[in-house]
């Protein structure tokens, strides 16, 4: 029986030793993003199903905690102030996402309320046609937390919200304090989307920008069989092992260059 012989080479010894950890990291990484990415989705499911409470209980909730919870807003919506989301791509249309300043009066916040998505010119001659609506609304609403800052090749600048203005970045500290400076109010600190179901607001479907767990996880599967067909490499180039399968006599594994 032909026993197994060892023959390492140095180059196919360092590529394994460099290499197969960190593809091994990286697939216990991916599956970390994966819990995470289940953790989300799970707290997301719980708030949007709660029952909503009124803006000024959230007012001293921490960031994380504010996330996907509904609120209820009870007031009147500021004339002559409409914001424009730029580049929001519905089924491979141009369009804006439009923002109204709604006044809750019990709290005696201002929200920067997302009403739902518009199509816009791509050429970027001019803004959609929107309304402000008149009167006294009792709305619900989910507060959106972005998971991260967007990537913009440079910031707004915006001076005046007398027009309609097209902004990259509506949670921009800089664009949140003109719109406080301007209207008297304080503002509520994240955005709140109108929920599907309420008026006045436009086509209320925004992409879930967090990858599904499973994607992660085929991530890992992927990193993970790289890594065995790296070691497997490495042993059938360091040693006799198919000679050893084959059952050849005096199978060694070729001799290598140093």
């Amino acid at each position: 029986m032909t026993a197994l012989v060892l023959d390492l080479e140095w180059r196919t010894t360092l590529l394994t030793a460099l290499l197969l950890p960190a593809l091994i990291a990286l697939g216990f990484w991916q599956l970390e993003r994966a819990d995470e990415k289940t953790a989300i989705a799970s707290q997301q499911a719980a708030r949007v199903s709660a029952e909503a409470r009124p803006l000024a209980e959230l007012v001293d909730l921490a960031e994380p905690e504010l996330a996907y919870r509904r609120a209820i807003v009870s007031g009147y919506f500021l004339p002559g102030v409409v914001i424009f989301l730029d580049n929001q791509m519905r089924d491979g249309r141009y369009g804006h996402d439009v923002y109204s300043v709604f006044v809750d009066e019990p709290s005696g916040l201002a929200v920067l309320l997302n009403r739902g998505w518009v199509t816009g010119d791509p050429a970027r001659r001019s803004l959609p046609d929107t309304d402000i609506p008149e009167g006294s609304f009792r709305l619900t609403a989910s507060v959106y937390v972005p998971p991260g800052e967007p990537y913009l090749l440079a910031a707004d600048s915006v001076s005046s919200l007398d027009d309609p203005i097209l902004v990259q970045d509506a949670s921009a500290r800089a664009l949140r304090q003109l719109v406080s400076d301007s209207t008297g109010f304080r503002l509520f600190p994240r955005e709140l989307r109108l929920a599907p179901d309420q008026p006045a607001g436009y086509r209320r479907d925004w992409p879930v920008v967090n990858v599904a767990p499973e994607k992660h996880r085929g991530y890992a599967v992927q990193w993970f069989t790289m890594a065995a067909a790296l070691l497997l490499f490495f042993v059938a180039r360091s040693s006799n092992i198919l000679s050893v399968i084959r059952g050849d006599r005096g199978g060694a594994p070729d001799s290598k260059e140093s």
